[in-house]
C-alpha cells in the first residue's frame, strides 16, 4: 500500500518543474526536521525524572550483585 502511495505521488509530481520539485523537497525536508525536534527527549528532564530513581536500593546491593554471580568453566573458541 506504501509503494501505491508513493507511486501515485511520484506520478503527480513529474509534470513539476525542477524548481518547483526542489521547493516541494525542502519542504518535506523541513516537515520532518520539525517533528524530529519534537520527538526528541530534553535530556535534562530526563535527568531530573530519574534521579533519585536508585535511593531506595539496599546499600548492599554491590554485594548481591557480587554474590550471585557464577563463573563459567567453559572453553570458546574463537576461531
Amino acid at each position: 500500500m506504501e509503494n501505491t502511495l508513493i507511486s501515485r505521488y511520484l506520478r503527480l509530481f513529474e509534470p513539476l518543474s525542477t524548481e518547483l520539485k526542489l521547493e516541494l523537497l525542502a519542504a518535506l525536508s523541513e516537515n520532518i526536521k520539525a517533528g524530529w525536534k519534537k520527538s526528541r527527549v530534553d535530556k535534562q528532564l530526563l535527568f531530573n525524572d530519574l534521579r533519585g530513581s536508585w535511593s531506595d536500593v539496599s546499600e548492599d546491593i554491590e554485594e548481591d550483585i557480587y554474590s550471585t554471580r557464577t563463573i563459567s568453566d567453559k572453553e570458546i573458541n574463537l576461531d
